[in-house]
């Protein structure tokens, strides 16, 4: 799988566009770039996937998709999430659950429902490349905020711990700012000392 970063919209959100051969998920269209146009234009737009439902993250979701036809998927819970942040939810062309598997030509994505950030809020972990897409759960050196609406410092923690069980070797991709290792989070990340130490 060929990973592509885009950073994109008022809050430099990353978008990340996922190609296998010419077909291709797009990961939290929050905005749009003459980058990002020239990258999906020889592709097949399958998914636009969305971690969840702030603006900076999803606003591009419907323009992507009446481009292109591609199905908006992301947690039914985040439909609240849209109207708390002033937007109308996209349309959901299909509903995303813990567990469910998304075929990308000979790929997959393992969705995990993380809540904290917001109720919905949901990672995408491409297992074979040991990769994870976090939206704003974790970043590298601090972690999501959980003083907007539906947010949780304790479910996020929970989220938090299982990310951590997740073995070695693994990359996290976050909403913003630079990719980084899970083992460089385990070691170093402050928010993440508790939670290491009460797995120890």
């Amino acid at each position: 799988m060929e990973i592509q970063r885009f950073v994109v919209g008022p809050l430099f959100t990353n978008a990340y566009l996922l190609r296998v051969g010419e077909e291709a998920a797009l990961i939290d269209p929050g905005g749009t770039s003459p980058q990002l146009e020239l990258a999906l234009s020889p592709l097949k737009l399958r998914y636009i996937l969305l971690t969840h439902g702030h603006f900076d993250h999803a606003d591009y979701a419907e323009v992507f998709r009446a481009r292109t036809g591609a199905a908006v998927l992301y947690h039914p819970q985040e439909k609240p999430t849209f109207w708390a942040m002033g937007r109308t939810p996209p349309p959901l062309d299909q509903a995303l659950q813990e567990g469910d598997r998304l075929a990308l030509g000979g790929e997959e994505l393992l969705v995990w429902h993380l809540p904290g950030h917001s109720p919905g809020s949901l990672a995408f972990l491409w297992e074979k490349g040991k990769t994870a897409f976090v939206g704003d759960v974790l970043f590298a050196g601090s972690v999501g905020r959980t003083d907007l609406p539906g947010g949780s410092w304790e479910e996020l923690s929970r989220s938090l711990s299982r990310l951590l069980g997740l073995g070695e070797g693994w990359r996290i991709l976050p909403g913003h700012g630079p990719a980084t290792e899970l083992s460089q989070e385990r070691e170093h990340n402050p928010f993440l000392r508790e939670l290491v130490h009460g797995r120890a």
